[in-house]
């Protein structure tokens, strides 16, 4: 079977996306399932986005769909407050990343959240808010109090900047 370059982007996309639902604790069998009715749904539809809009309409279905997998047998904010993006932060490829990111550990999930979508998986701020059906205000907010939340523990445990790089 030949793929044409848009369904080869979507391909891709759709494997990011199964890497991130897996290293945010869905198990690789629900992770591949979302995706694939993600896919399914674009595909089927003849539904074209934009080049600039596909990623994060298909990370916000896929983290729909995700929720919506497991709504029925738990309360909606069980699922939020269980393990779904708990493990969602990449560790670092420098020497002191493990330490870093224990301490993007000790913010509140809102936070983790919007730093590993924008620093981590390289999403803009209007992207992020297409994503978590947010405004873009409430995002840069978030944004800047994990910020600030982030240097507060740093300095609390006596590190710089350059102690962390």
């Amino acid at each position: 079977m030949k793929l044409d370059q848009y369904e080869k982007e979507l391909v891709t996309i759709a494997e990011e996306i199964v890497f991130y639902l897996m290293k945010s604790g869905v198990s690789m069998e629900d992770s591949q399932d979302v995706v694939q009715d993600v896919l399914l749904k674009m595909l089927e539809n003849n539904f074209v986005l934009p080049r600039e809009k596909i990623r994060a309409w298909m990370y916000r279905v896929a983290i729909r769909n995700y929720i919506d997998l497991y709504r029925r047998g738990k309360k909606y904010q069980e699922i939020i407050q269980s393990s779904f993006f708990q493990e969602g932060l990449s560790h670092y490829d420098q020497a002191r990343g493990s330490e870093v990111y224990e301490l993007i550990q000790k913010l509140p999930i809102q936070y983790r959240l919007v730093l590993d979508l924008h620093y981590f998986q390289g999403f803009s701020v209007k992207e992020i808010s297409h994503i978590l059906s947010c405004s873009q205000s409430k995002v840069k907010i978030d944004l800047m109090r994990a910020r600030h939340q982030l240097k507060a523990i740093i300095k609390k445990r006596g590190l710089t900047y350059e102690d962390l790089i």
